[in-house]
């Protein structure tokens, strides 16, 4: 398959296998020469396989890219002939599957020999993938391996319980973090940065910034309105949001076409 018939942009692809339970989403990203895209922060890791492509399409290089999870907006310029394949895990699921510590890559990527070092065998086949969807299906292959052998602490399934709370205030436009009453507890408060490099308060931050994105790009109505559906306690603190996890406002333009790897 080549480069022509694969999708500009952002896409996201079928899970296929992969446990849905522990993998958000697989993706593609394609991306105009010479634009700087600014790509906005989910909170979520990534492992990331970045193909340099020949003229008729065929891979000619692969290198591995772990993305660690994000709360600011990061400028990015792609060859022409560059095309990225990777797997999203869910909030909190990306640290256990790949044997890091989450909250030492904030805002930061492993690459090179570290990157292969965490997958150890499990890369070659997808650094010698000869096109864009072998490399996509050897990713796919390794992240399933290695999903599969997380082991779930209790402290660890505590913590993702309280991100799934979270979330789904969130989603309901609940102002707050809380995700019952024992997220107070200093004990869960540290399981959570733990297994998903963040405070309880952050990754509900960036929550709340993608769903307010949400609700503009479905023309959701005045910002007011917006904001107090996104959980917002105004305009004014969405605002102020914005300016933190994306470095625009609502209001301005971003200094860059934005890029969301998130559905």
């Amino acid at each position: 398959m080549g480069i022509a018939v694969l999708d500009r942009g952002y896409v996201e692809l079928p899970l296929g296998t992969l446990d849905a339970t522990r993998i958000e989403a697989v993706w593609r990203y394609g991306l105009a020469a010479g634009q700087p895209q600014r790509v906005l922060p989910d909170g979520r890791m990534d492992l990331v396989a970045h193909c340099v492509l020949h003229p008729d399409s065929s891979v000619a290089s692969v290198r591995l890219v772990v993305a660690g999870p994000a709360d600011t907006a990061t400028q990015v310029v792609l060859r022409a002939d560059t095309v990225l394949v990777g797997v999203r895990f869910h909030m909190g699921w990306g640290g256990v599957c790949l044997g890091v510590v989450p909250h030492t890559l904030r805002n930061q990527a492993l690459t090179g020999p570290c990157a292969l070092a965490l997958l150890g065998p499990l890369a070659d086949a997808v650094v010698r993938a000869d096109t864009v969807p072998r490399a996509q299906a050897a990713l796919c292959a390794a992240v399933s391996t290695l999903a599969a052998r997380a082991v779930v602490t209790a402290a660890h399934g505590r913590a993702l319980q309280a991100i799934a709370r979270m979330k789904q205030r969130v989603q309901a436009g609940a102002f707050g973090e809380a995700a019952g009453a024992e997220s107070s507890s200093r004990t869960l408060r540290r399981d959570i940065v733990a297994v998903a490099g963040f405070p309880l308060r952050t990754l509900s931050g960036v929550l709340r910034f993608q769903r307010a994105l949400e609700l503009l790009d479905a023309g959701g109505g005045p910002l007011s309105g917006v904001a107090v559906a996104a959980g917002y306690t105004d305009q004014a603190h969405m605002t102020r949001e914005f300016r933190r996890f994306g470095g625009f406002t609502p209001t301005v333009p971003p200094p860059a076409p934005l890029v969301r790897l998130f559905g």
